[in-house]
């Protein structure tokens, strides 16, 4: 019993928050909010509008082209950055509360035999 306890608040607890942080590691990379706000306003998915030659009206077009491109590029950037924090707040809550039950666990056991042991019955029985 002694060497489950040790190991369930030594190497378990520890084993629960590396995969914790690696679980929150790998939304974080998946999300990659760091580089989607560098990138803001890069253009989106722009194919023909790069170097241009030709008259006024055709660099007139391809400016507006890269404008709406970046305008595109924004919205969808911000709204994946958003979506992301708040996937990894909600995740984060998950994960503290996923380390806190492992440590509660075991008392969890002690309280359920304590209870047997005083005789008391939920009142719904």
């Amino acid at each position: 019993m002694v060497g489950l306890l040790q190991w369930w608040y030594g190497k378990g607890w520890l084993g629960q928050m590396a995969q914790a942080k690696a679980r929150l590691g790998a939304s974080l990379a998946f999300f990659s909010i760091g580089q989607l706000s560098l990138t803001l306003f890069a253009p989106f998915r722009q194919i023909s509008a790069g170097s241009v030659k030709g008259s006024l009206a055709v660099h007139a077009r391809a400016f507006f082209d890269t404008t709406i491109s970046r305008v595109i590029g924004a919205i969808v950037r911000l709204f994946t950055i958003l979506f992301g924090m708040i996937v990894i707040a909600i995740q984060a809550i998950i994960e503290l509360t996923i380390v806190a039950f492992w440590v509660l666990l075991p008392l969890f056991t002690l309280l359920g035999v304590l209870l047997f042991t005083i005789g008391w019955m939920p009142s719904w029985i």
